[in-house]
């Protein structure tokens, strides 16, 4: 008895632990947001002022994939927590860096360079939560693999609705403060809050499938599963692609279509709305399958995005688009998660799942080339739903 509850505290420990820090991923990538322009003016003061901010959401986004591989690497080879402890530390730290930063009439050149890097730095520790961590999970958990996969999911939107809604709150009730040193305050929670994470983490076990593997994971990913790793990119993309051609986009869409007043009220829904759809994803599988949620829910996403993007933009369709297509993200981890054994499983899901978020981080940029917003979204979109389906349909069944 007394050896069932210490594996069951263990468990609890260890899934938390992941679970929390894929959370703070999801709460540190999109902490600047919005207070992109406000780190413009700071740090990047003159004509490209906006450049310059939005510069700092993509110099995390562009390392992501280096950490996958870097992180991803320790992970397989030093062990799940120790990667994850890695990471905590590294995105913590150098987030708390950037809440103490001088701005450009302080420091001149010196602090855009310095901004720039923290956040860069802050993209490998960031791109190299999602391997081991979700690993982590899937090899902790006694749950069944679509709930697994799907609890895991949650993570990362729950962090973006926590940002959001610590945002909204300190905005408000600071007032003009929050430009002049608030939003400072607003960065370092992203590291306060890492440290619960950091202390879980040094407390949790490895994971009990765990070895240290004979072969350099790299190479036994990138030489020997290249096929399915290809294959795996190709599906996450697509994934990426829909998400970022649509929800991800509704402040600007919500600008163009001159309903910028819904932005705060259809983003925090938005969001809300994809924590539980991804757990719904992985419950409904259970009944029908994983193939039928992943391929069903972006088709329908696909067959209602006219009506909500074009012909009737209203809070309750732009939340309802979002709802619908985040039922296929919940099953990713399901997918992935067989076809990259034990000893390269770290590796290959953060190389899967952020080298697809780096292609298919593009699509607000290929919507813009589009004359017409809601076309462009419509559009990109399509090509997200056929790449993903045709990348999960080319990875097959999963091995038992």
């Amino acid at each position: 008895m007394c050896g069932a509850y210490v594996m069951a505290r263990e468990r609890s420990i260890a899934i938390a632990s992941a679970y929390l820090g894929w959370v703070m991923d999801g709460y540190d990538a999109l902490l600047v947001v919005p207070i992109l322009p406000l780190l413009g003016s700071l740090f990047f003061p003159g004509p490209y002022s906006y450049l310059g901010g939005l510069s700092t959401l993509v110099a995390t986004l562009v390392m992501r994939p280096l950490g996958s591989v870097v992180m991803g690497y320790v992970g397989d080879w030093a062990g799940r927590r120790v990667g994850l402890m890695a990471t905590t530390l590294g995105y913590s730290l150098s987030g708390l860096a950037i809440a103490l930063m001088p701005p450009y009439e302080s420091a001149g050149a010196a602090a855009p360079i310095a901004v720039l890097v923290l956040r860069a730095l802050q993209g490998v520790f960031l791109g190299g939560e999602w391997g081991p961590g979700t690993s982590m999970i899937m090899e902790w958990s006694g749950w069944r693999g679509e709930i697994s996969s799907a609890f895991a999911q949650t993570g990362y939107p729950l962090g973006a609705l926590a940002a959001s809604l610590v945002y909204s709150a300190m905005s408000a009730s600071m007032g003009s403060a929050f430009a002049a040193f608030g939003w400072r305050i607003y960065v370092a929670t992203g590291a306060l809050a890492a440290v619960l994470a950091f202390m879980l983490r040094r407390r949790s076990v490895e994971s009990p499938l765990w070895r240290r593997p004979r072969r350099n994971p790299l190479a036994a990913l990138f030489l020997e599963s290249s096929a399915d790793l290809a294959k795996a990119i190709a599906m996450t993309t697509g994934l990426f692609l829909t998400y970022y051609s649509t929800y991800l986009i509704y402040s600007q869409y919500l600008k163009y279509v001159g309903l910028a007043e819904l932005t705060p009220f259809v983003m925090t829904a938005s969001t809300a709305a994809a924590v539980i759809s991804v757990f719904l994803g992985g419950v409904l599988a259970l009944v029908v399958g994983y193939r039928a949620v992943f391929v069903g829910s972006l088709a329908a996403a696909l067959a209602f995005a006219p009506y909500a993007l074009m012909f009737n933009p209203s809070a309750a369709s732009l939340v309802a688009l979002a709802f619908l297509e985040n039922f296929a993200m919940g099953l990713v981890p399901l997918v992935l998660v067989r076809r990259f054994g034990v000893e390269k499983r770290a590796t290959g899901l953060g190389v899967a799942y952020n080298w697809g978020l780096l292609i298919g981080g593009w699509a607000p940029l290929l919507v813009g080339i589009f004359g017409s917003m809601p076309v462009g979204m419509v559009s990109v979109m399509a090509v997200g739903v056929v790449v993903a389906i045709a990348g999960l349909l080319a990875l097959g069944s999963p091995t038992p």
